[in-house]
């Protein structure tokens, strides 16, 4: 019973670490080889409830809940009757790994017609860069201590060592094997140097041709890999074997350095493309996108380092634009703008606002490059450059040929081009991202005329630079104002009896109200009914709303702000918060339509929404005071720094802050007439990442959001808008721990101990949909909302 007692213990430890099940020793097991059909029986049902543990633990039904039917069967499978069929020989993970390598090849742009004379070749260049990685030695060599066939590899070329039995080159070490393998290489090289290489170029096999070699070459690093994926993708473990070996090989083919990809970039989730289908032409491989955002991590993380703090324009730079632009046509100039079309949309879905600052920085410095070279080739034109978070734009004083309009046609399609290959290349966006709409470019006589034909480019090509004097632009711009006057007049007329009218058009918060709810007119009515106390809202006036807000919006003109600050904790080794602005956007949306409805044409829009957009952000920087008096007399002097950005705010603790510390900051501003529009998001000190310091935030924000969207629902408008929530993240790692609602309380509001608990019910709720809308759109969270 000894040996079955080692059989047992080998297949419980590796099933603790990995759940493949299937290595040797339950192969064994199941092929009843060293134990009786009885004990093969009780060490099955012994090893089938660790795995009911671990599948507990790593939570796979969660993730095998939206699988496809087909991709089910990749699942690792507890059942003792199932153990056996699921546990994979030799044959089935060598034909597992082939299929995944095969598929990674295929995904990288090669042709199965050049890949099948050159898969062997590929393997082999991939097994000799391993060996080439001194960052990741000691793992390779660990790696081949296990293996006769790579340490058999290791001295191929040394004669003394060439002759050894299995069992000699079983007894000396893979490090002292590396060693005689590194001298033999130099020796070589010296002689390569001196001799010419008359030699014809070497032959390899088809994919299936390949050697005995190169087949155990794959696997082992396939192997290096599969140990990185268990510790840092827990997820990975779920898979069964021969998925797990799919999936492990179509990582090696991934990078050009597999062990470099095993540690440092690959995190899990580029292996579940391996779960793909091949398509009905055979050429292509169509692949099914795990969207866990742990891919590429650490070249995402260098990537921000570069990008995020990136400002390629002064104060002075930026000031001196403004004031051109300020000028209207007096200026005399040439505008062009070019913004990130997609902001909003990116940082709400990514949920990684530094990432996406990153992206439109880089996009900035690729145009500022080649406008430098455009400001050589026409000395005579003094360009101007103003830069914000959203937009790079351009200011041109002298004569504007229409050669030049046509350099900058190329500038800005030939900065899209490499700046898609790029985020491509580097797996820095998702699979189903579309980079090449994100920017959008315009030129006009003024910097608002600039604007809107940018805005007006996202209905055209990506990579097209939109003119304000663009014919189908006039028309369709003149004829949108038309249309949204109709509309005013028409909803003023049907919610006459409200007290929803403001002005020429409607309060902000009804903009707010619509512009959230866009396509839900259900919400949209039980918001305005809690809102403003008013009867049933009709489906015709409901439709009038949305495309009311929708087409006034498209003419909201562009902040500028002369100097820029970056809201981030990336400093925040203590703690700290962020303050977003709630209900800026429909601030915004709300001037806008005031001055389409004073306006009857394009130039008087442009000309009025530019002073409603002054005050607005005169509004705004009234707000930002206000949050920054609170910062510094909340807590003792010193001990929060607070910066300010555009549309949100951040404090950076110098010391940890205290629960009742917190609570002040709340209280205060909730005694305030900004009660509801501010929301914030804590992070505790410990956090040793500044990434998932910000994403902790972003996620806090974004509950604190879906709250009050929920709490709309239940609670009159007037207590909620003498709440002020905090979202406060007490945990270090991103996506799971403890997370507590913090409330400010207006003393004006009085709650009774029935709404006070209904409150806590709805946001332990909101966490859990939070958990799932993270879970369908990148990694699973597995938040838990404090008592």
């Amino acid at each position: 019973m000894q040996s079955i007692f080692g059989i047992f213990i080998t297949v419980l430890l590796f099933t603790s670490v990995s759940m493949a099940g299937g290595d040797a020793g339950l192969l064994a097991i199941c092929n009843n080889l060293g134990c009786t059909p009885q004990e093969k029986i009780q060490l099955l049902q012994q090893v089938s409830n660790q795995c009911e543990i671990e599948v507990k633990i790593y939570k796979c039904e969660e993730l095998e809940k939206d699988a496809t039917d087909e991709d089910r069967s990749k699942f690792r499978r507890c059942d003792p009757q199932k153990l056996c069929d699921q546990v994979a020989d030799a044959n089935t993970q060598i034909g597992a790994c082939l299929r995944g390598y095969r598929n990674s090849l295929i995904a990288l742009g090669e042709d199965i017609k050049i890949l099948a004379a050159g898969m062997g070749k590929a393997i082999d260049q991939s097994w000799e860069q391993a060996k080439e990685n001194k960052k990741q030695r000691l793992q390779f060599i660990a790696q081949c201590e296990k293996s006769l066939e790579c340490k058999r590899d290791l001295i191929k070329n040394v004669p003394s060592y060439s002759a050894a039995t299995d069992e000699e080159l079983s007894k000396i070490s893979a490090a002292a094997l590396f060693v005689e393998y590194e001298s033999k290489k130099a020796y070589l090289q010296s002689i390569q140097r001196s001799v010419p290489n008359t030699r014809p170029p070497e032959a390899h096999p088809a994919d299936n041709e390949l050697t005995a070699e190169q087949k155990a070459k794959l696997l082992n690093l396939a192997a290096v890999i599969k140990e990185n994926l268990k510790k840092e993708y827990q997820k990975y473990n779920c898979y069964s074997q021969e998925a797990q070996s799919e999936m492990a090989c179509y990582a090696v083919g991934q990078v050009v350095d597999p062990l470099f990809l095993a540690t440092a970039t690959f995190k899990g989730a580029r292996a579940a493309l391996a779960l793909g289908k091949e398509v009905s032409n055979g050429s292509k491989i169509m692949l099914r996108v795990e969207q866990l955002e742990k891919s590429s991590a650490l070249t995402r993380n260098e990537f921000i380092k570069k990008y995020v703090d990136y400002n390629p324009t002064t104060v002075a730079q930026n000031e001196k634009f403004i004031a051109l632009a300020e000028k209207g046509k007096e200026a005399n100039a040439y505008f062009v703008n070019i913004e990130n079309s997609q902001m909003k949309y990116l940082n709400d879905t990514i949920k990684n606002k530094n990432l996406v600052t990153s992206m439109t920085n880089y996009h900035k410095d690729l145009v500022l490059q080649r406008f430098k070279d455009l400001q050589k080739e026409f000395p005579d034109l003094r360009i101007t450059e103003y830069s914000d978070f959203k937009s790079l734009r351009f200011a041109f004083e002298g004569k504007v040929t229409p050669e030049i309009e046509k350099r900058i046609q190329e500038i800005f399609k030939s900065s899209n081009d490499e700046f898609v290959k790029f985020m491509r290349d580097n797996n820095l966006i998702r699979q189903t991202d579309t980079p090449e709409d994100y920017f959008r470019a315009g030129v006009g006589n003024t910097a608002d005329e600039a604007g809107i034909a940018a805005r007006y480019a996202r209905k055209t090509q990506p990579g097209e630079v939109v003119s304000y004097k663009n014919t189908d632009l006039k028309v369709d711009l003149g004829g949108k104002i038309q249309s949204i006057e109709r509309d005013r007049v028409a909803l003023r007329q049907q919610l006459a009896n409200t007290k929803m009218l403001d002005g020429h058009t409607f309060q902000s918060e009804v903009f707010d109200i619509v512009r959230k709810n866009q396509g839900d007119p259900k919400a949209i009515n039980l918001a305005l009914m809690k809102k403003y106390s008013t009867s049933n809202i009709s489906d015709e006036t409901l439709a009038g709303l949305q495309r009311y807000v929708k087409n006034s919006d498209e003419f909201s003109p562009g902040l500028m702000v002369a100097k820029r600050e970056n809201a981030n904790l990336n400093d925040a080794a203590e703690g700290g918060f962020t303050m977003d602005f709630v209900g800026l956007g429909a601030s915004n949306m709300k001037g806008t339509a005031e001055a389409l409805a004073k306006s009857k044409d394009l130039d008087g829009v442009l000309a009025e929404a530019r002073l409603a957009e002054k005050q607005v952000t005169e509004a705004v920087n009234k707000q930002k005071s206000f949050f920054e008096k609170v910062v510094k007399e909340s807590v003792e002097p010193g001990k929060l720094k607070s910066i300010c950005s555009g549309d949100d705010c951040v404090a950076v603790a110098t010391k940890p802050l205290s629960e009742q510390e917190k609570m002040k900051v709340l209280n205060r501003v909730a005694d305030s007439k900004y009660a509801s529009k501010m929301r914030f998001a804590f992070v505790n000190d410990g956090v040793k990442s500044a990434e998932t310091r910000n994403m902790l935030s972003t996620h806090g924000e974004s509950i604190e959001k879906l709250l009050r969207k929920n709490l709309a629902k239940q609670f009159k408008a007037y207590k909620l808008d003498g709440l002020t929530f905090g979202v406060d993240m007490r945990t270090d790692t991103l996506n799971e721990g403890t997370v507590k609602l913090l409330m400010g309380q207006s003393q004006d509001v009085y709650l009774t101990k029935s709404e006070q608990a209904r409150i806590k019910e709805v946001f332990k709720k909101t966490v859990q949909e939070f958990n799932d809308t993270v879970y369908k759109k990148a990694a699973s969270a597995r938040y838990e909302a404090s008592p």
